[in-house]
């Protein structure tokens, strides 16, 4: 009986014991699980906010005077310059060739003209939308207005020109209208995307993007943050605050909402000259 009572004893708390390292395991093993979980969907936001800032800090820093067209907390749209060079000779009512600086031959190719601007007596660029610019043979036009060309540069000839018109020897640059736009997504219904538009053309660049995601405007010498659009109007505009909080596709475990990641980053421009 003692020996019998004894065994069933041991069993007892053998049997207990190995109940507690049981769900001791499988709690471990959900907290390891939800962990990894938590990590994945944090770089998945992480993910979308690098992707997003890596496009536009290389278009944005380009604005320059007179660059920025519109701002909002949701949208930005300005005149990227692509292609810069001088103002040739006229070659006719509508037309002027201009020797541009070697370009990145990849922007260059991949580029959409939205149209060219060029610096006036003042200092101020004066844009000009609705111009096509086709290669030209010769540089003649420029070398006798003593324009020197670049070598690796490229000689165009710019046409559909209505209004002024800058004379030889002009800083001009082409330029892309590029907008930037937080929006409903297509690849995830119901979540938000970051949206690139040149031209007519709307690519999805990024998602998703938590509620939060916006811009900010960088006003005065100081570079202050305030809400767009600024008070002051555009002119006074130096930069843009990026607030870039991505999101994950889905809520990690143990979670009901999704994984964020704020980038929040500042890109100073020359939209004016003080």
């Amino acid at each position: 009986m003692n020996s019998r009572g004894f065994t069933l004893v041991e069993l007892l708390v053998g049997t207990v014991v190995m109940a507690i390292l049981g769900v001791a395991l499988v709690r471990m093993l959900m907290s390891d699980s939800r962990f990894v979980s938590q990590q994945d969907a944090m770089m998945v936001a992480r993910q979308t906010s690098r992707g997003a800032l890596n496009m536009m800090s290389v278009e944005l820093r380009m604005i320059t005077d007179g660059g920025l067209v519109a701002v909002r907390p949701d949208s930005v749209r300005a005149f990227i310059p692509y292609a810069f060079g001088v103002a040739c000779a006229k070659t006719s009512s509508d037309q002027i060739v201009a020797a541009l600086v070697p370009p990145d031959s990849l922007t260059y190719a991949s580029a959409v003209l939205g149209g060219f601007a060029w610096q006036d007596s003042t200092g101020a660029y004066q844009t000009v939308s609705g111009v096509s610019v086709t290669g030209s043979a010769s540089a003649n036009a420029c070398t006798a207005d003593s324009v020197f060309v670049v070598p690796g540069g490229k000689v165009v000839s710019i046409s559909g020109i209505t209004g002024p018109e800058p004379p030889p020897g002009t800083i001009l640059y082409l330029y892309q209208d590029i907008s930037y736009r937080f929006g409903g997504s297509m690849e995830l219904p119901g979540r938000i995307a970051l949206w690139r538009r040149v031209g007519w053309v709307y690519e999805e660049l990024a998602a998703p993007f938590d509620t939060a995601a916006k811009f900010r405007c960088l006003v005065g010498p100081q570079l202050t943050v305030v809400d767009c659009p600024p008070s002051g109007g555009l002119d006074e505009v130096r930069g843009l605050e990026l607030v870039l909080v991505g999101a994950s596709d889905l809520a990690p475990q143990g979670s009901t909402e999704p994984a964020t990641f704020d980038l929040t980053t500042r890109i100073a421009f020359l939209n004016t000259v003080d």
